[in-house]
């Protein structure tokens, strides 16, 4: 999932990805940045144990960036 967020005339985005691990949890990878700068600010690894728990997680996670101005992309 990638939010967009346009402020001070710069363009910043959060970039959300899960992956399954080879020890059968799921990997909450989460990167953002501005779009203009080739490398990302920071990029931050979160575990959880079950799919659902991910999911909800990620939610949550888009939620509280929808609250200080990022929208949804893809």
């Amino acid at each position: 999932m990638i939010l967009f967020k346009n402020s001070n005339e710069r363009l910043y985005y959060y970039k959300i990805n899960v992956y399954k691990t080879l020890f059968g949890d799921f990997l909450i990878q989460k990167e953002y940045g501005a779009a203009q700068n080739v490398r990302p600010t920071n990029t931050l690894k979160e575990y959880a144990d079950s799919k659902r728990e991910a999911m909800f997680r990620v939610m949550d996670i888009a939620v509280d960036k929808k609250g200080i101005g990022y929208l949804r992309a893809s």
